[in-house]
């Protein structure tokens, strides 16, 4: 979010989703994990159904641990993400 500072300057603030997950949470919504990891809502649903990362559910919510985030992130560095195989899993 940009945001007018003093004298005319702006500055980058973060939103709260992008400000760290383990700020004050363990889980982040489907929305939440993928404004924290730049990768887009759909893509973060097809890496669930395809078991590539785990949710705790709840009805139709979906809540991914932050550390879980991480550890995904930090596996599939240079990966690419939309070719099944290719995905390694967070568990």
């Amino acid at each position: 979010v940009l945001q007018s500072g003093s004298a005319g300057q702006n500055r980058l603030r973060r939103s709260p989703a992008c400000q760290g997950a383990t700020n004050s949470r363990i889980g982040l919504t489907v929305e939440e994990a993928a404004a924290y990891t730049g990768i887009g809502r759909n893509t973060i649903r097809q890496l669930v159904s395809w078991g590539k990362l785990p949710v705790l559910k709840i009805g139709r919510k979906m809540i991914i641990r932050a550390d879980v985030i991480d550890r995904f992130m930090e596996a599939n560095q240079g990966i690419d993400l939309l070719d099944q195989n290719q995905v390694r899993c967070a568990d």
